[in-house]
């Protein structure tokens, strides 16, 4: 063989050697045409008696490869430009919630806590979102992520992880191909699929269910005024979930300037006007100041309120105004501490630990 054959092979052998280690060092799980790989159905465990959980579209179903996504987006400041990440007005040790937010718009916020979140039928104070899956796209805009397009696209598209992560998720290969709205909502989605995981199931009151737990004399005493209507609490407060789903003017205000509207902010009909979500009593240890706006800063502050009288207005809720003139449950001091008692039954340490 002459130099110049033997040089022409070793030429071909090299190219066709280093094409085979190309092939072989190809990540299989980012070329979808010599895969068939496909996301891992997720079967969330519902609790016994909780109600089947709320997904309005079939476009984003669960996946354990969607939550682990949405698992480390929330707790990843990646997605902003300011260090912000979901966990930043989420905070674990407040049932993911946080005491209070400024907003820019002038309004104090109590932020509701992250919580069971599969089973409501709409969220945020006014219900001014129905789904889930959308609950988290505002969260890019200035007043929070601020997020910028070139930005969050470079950092995903490097990012060892999130590459690989974003294609097992949604079979994007590319997410180059998608326009920055489009990014948004896969990010949305899979936020949305780990906070459908986040269920809170293991409270005193859940463990006396299963025969688990026993209640003190003064922890029964609450229970009894809570499901009676000496409390009248649990019209609103319904178990499991210890909300309604619905909204209500609970009295709580007499005159509705600003955030205080409520509902009528989203629907704009008179007879909405200072109605609110009724919020879950689950974790309640843990999520003060209470109320829309935080105005009660402990437990014995919210009973005191509606023992001493609500505020009347005319679409004040049936079951607050009931008591009429007075307005007032008249609790004895001992009966308003034990129904505080029993209210501090729905903590689940767990579920922050």
């Amino acid at each position: 063989m002459t130099y110049f054959m033997q040089s022409k092979f070793l030429k071909i052998s090299l190219f066709f050697l280093v094409g085979l280690v190309l092939s072989c060092t190809k990540n299989p799980s980012n070329d979808p045409e010599t895969n068939n790989y496909k996301p891992t159905p997720y079967t969330l465990q519902i609790p016994a008696g909780f109600p089947e959980y709320n997904v309005l579209s079939i476009a984003n179903p669960l996946t354990v490869e969607g939550i682990a996504l949405g698992k480390s987006f929330y707790f990843d400041p990646i997605l902003s430009t300011n260090g912000r990440s979901c966990n930043s007005c989420h905070f674990k040790e407040n049932s993911y919630s946080i005491p209070i937010y400024n907003a820019k718009n002038g309004f104090k916020i109590s932020v509701p806590p992250h919580v069971n979140l599969a089973f409501k039928k709409n969220y945020n104070w006014t219900g001014s979102e129905l789904s889930l899956d959308t609950l988290c796209m505002g969260d890019f805009a200035p007043e929070f992520f601020n997020s910028d397009s070139a930005t969050l696209f470079a950092a995903l598209s490097k990012h060892p992880f999130y590459k690989d992560a974003i294609y097992k998720a949604f079979l994007i290969n590319d997410i180059y191909t998608l326009n920055f709205k489009q990014l948004q909502k896969k990010i949305a989605y899979s936020i949305s699929q780990y906070l459908r995981t986040k269920i809170s199931i293991n409270s005193k009151y859940d463990q006396l269910q299963l025969g688990t737990a026993r209640y003190t004399d003064e922890e029964w005493e609450g229970y009894n005024i809570f499901f009676t209507e000496k409390g009248d609490c649990f019209h609103c407060h319904q178990p499991p979930l210890f909300s309604d789903n619905d909204f209500h003017n609970n009295g709580v205000s007499a005159t509705f300037e600003g955030f205080d509207a409520g509902r009528w902010l989203v629907t704009k009909n008179n007879s909405d006007i200072g109605k609110f979500a009724t919020p879950t009593l689950r974790n309640l240890s843990f999520t003060a100041p209470y109320m829309h706006d935080g105005r009660f800063k402990t437990l014995e502050e919210v009973v005191e309120f509606y023992n001493s009288g609500i505020n009347y207005s005319p679409t004040i809720d049936p079951i607050s105004s009931k008591k009429a003139p007075s307005y007032q449950l008249n609790l004895s001091t001992q009966q308003k501490s034990s129904l505080v008692a029993f209210l501090k039954t729905l903590t689940d340490d767990s579920y922050v630990k």
